[in-house]
């Protein structure tokens, strides 16, 4: 996920997450990363870039805990790492944007996409932009990537990760069923 709007470097109050460049925003789409009904999602890597910083938060399922699905406790949880505190299973360091998208070679996200299809990984990278989009400065990388879209319809990002968790299960699913 890219963020375009949150400064890290700024003092963060819980009280006005919209007001520290829609913080909100971040919450919701971890929450909507990790959070089921009943159970949390261990075999998510959620990375977030701020661009205005260019530091990478990474969030790793598998190793995180004490995190709960309410945007002021996560609020919270990242106010300490902005503050140069440490948290299992979180990493928050330098990094560059273009490295992460040769890295990973994420399917971006893209109304001008091709429709979203079957036949994705468990392990599949997928790049969101946050309420802006992308920033600009990477339409060169971004041009060598796969284009993927979910309809005409503008969801928003958080919405955007359930509908590809819900088709990521769906394909498990009935990979599981037909192995049977």
């Amino acid at each position: 996920m890219i963020s375009n709007t949150v400064d890290t470097s700024k003092p963060l109050s819980l009280n006005s997450l919209t007001g520290y460049g829609r913080l909100d925003v971040i919450c919701r789409c971890i929450s909507n990363s990790f959070f089921l009904s009943n159970r949390f999602r261990k075999d998510v890597i959620l990375q977030i870039y701020f661009d205005i910083n260019k530091l990478i938060l990474e969030i790793d399922g598998s190793i995180v805990r004490g995190i709960n699905p309410d945007e002021r406790a996560i609020a919270g949880v990242l106010k300490r790492i902005f503050n140069g505190l440490d948290y299992s299973g979180i990493r928050f360091y330098k990094g560059i944007l273009a490295d992460l998208l040769t890295e990973f070679q994420p399917v971006i996200l893209d109304q001008k996409g091709s429709l979203l299809q079957s036949g994705f990984s468990k392990h599949q990278s997928f790049l969101i932009g946050d309420q802006v989009g992308y920033p600009s400065g990477y339409e060169q990388i971004f041009i060598e990537l796969e284009k993927i879209s979910l309809g005409s319809i503008e969801y928003l990002s958080s919405q955007t990760i359930n509908i590809l968790n819900f088709r990521l299960d769906q394909e498990e699913n009935s990979l599981f069923t037909s192995t049977q």
